[in-house]
């Protein structure tokens, strides 16, 4: 299949995520972004491909140089962080710590593939906890992960989660709250469409709120899990109008993460390339 065209009249670009591809090698998915057109990747951190606990020189290697032998880029990088034993808000000194150090890691990680983002999680806390504990915790904990990563050139993406995920930062405001409170370069904001449908916010509240720390998006099909383009109900179209005609110029990056698709992931890459060359790169 042709390359997709990266960029619109917008400047809006493209990527896609490895999630649904956890039960192939990682080799594997490289071959597939290729082969459907995509030139860009948002790593996702997880097992098999790319754990934390797994990382050393060499399998950074082997990630950069299958990248680079396909001409593919990696955009952005996403460690696993909601369903595994991490949380930065989490009122557990020792758990906290380990957290923070292991999102530092994932910071020196990003700047050894030379990756310029990452996303990180606001975690979660004890829910008999007053919010504003929480909230300090998290605050307390970017404010040295900002520090960190602005030394190592990496710009730091936290992202608003369901309630199920995380119970800090939720919406698009609190996360503009959060990143005014931080006040650093390097702390920026993201969008999920799965996130602001859930938390019945829209694509203006989010640009409202965020304006140019707006600095991300996961633009993938729903409700519920994130599914490929066209296999949900959300106004798919209608909302890439909203980005486009808002002026956004970074990444809409496809996470595509519904068990449907584990076994067969091509099927919903194949999805989005279609979709995205049938109602945008026309």
């Amino acid at each position: 299949m042709e390359s997709i065209t990266q960029t619109t009249a917008a400047n809006v670009s493209y990527a896609i995520m490895n999630c649904h591809y956890v039960r192939y090698p990682f080799e594997y998915f490289l071959d597939s972004v290729k082969n459907f057109g995509f030139l860009n990747i948002e790593l996702f951190g997880a097992l098999p491909h790319f754990y934390i606990d797994d990382i050393d020189d060499a399998l950074i290697d082997r990630v950069l140089t299958g990248c680079r032998q396909r001409g593919i880029n990696i955009i952005s990088y996403t460690p696993a962080q909601g369903a595994y034993p991490v949380s930065i808000s989490i009122g557990e000194d020792n758990s906290r710590q380990r957290s923070i150090l292991m999102a530092k890691k994932c910071i020196d990680t990003a700047e050894k593939l030379g990756v310029p983002k990452m996303l990180i999680s606001p975690g979660f806390g004890y829910w008999n906890q007053p919010h504003e504990v929480r909230w300090h915790l998290c605050r307390e904990a970017l404010l040295e992960l900002s520090k960190y990563a602005q030394i190592h050139n990496v710009i730091l993406m936290i992202e608003p989660l369901t309630p199920f995920s995380s119970n800090v930062i939720n919406t698009s405001d609190q996360a503009a709250k959060m990143i005014e409170e931080v006040d650093s370069p390097c702390l920026r904001g993201m969008l999920d469409i799965g996130v602001m449908n859930y938390m019945g916010e829209s694509i203006s509240s989010y640009f409202s709120n965020l304006g140019n720390s707006l600095e991300h998006i996961h633009f993938t099909d729903g409700p519920g899990m994130h599914v490929a383009l066209g296999d949900g109900s959300f106004p798919m179209l209608e909302y890439y109008k909203q980005i486009n005609q808002i002026g956004y110029k970074g990444y809409l990056s496809f996470e595509i993460n519904d068990k449907r698709y584990i076994e067969n992931p091509d099927a919903a890459t194949s999805k989005n390339a279609l979709w995205v060359k049938k109602n945008i790169d026309k």
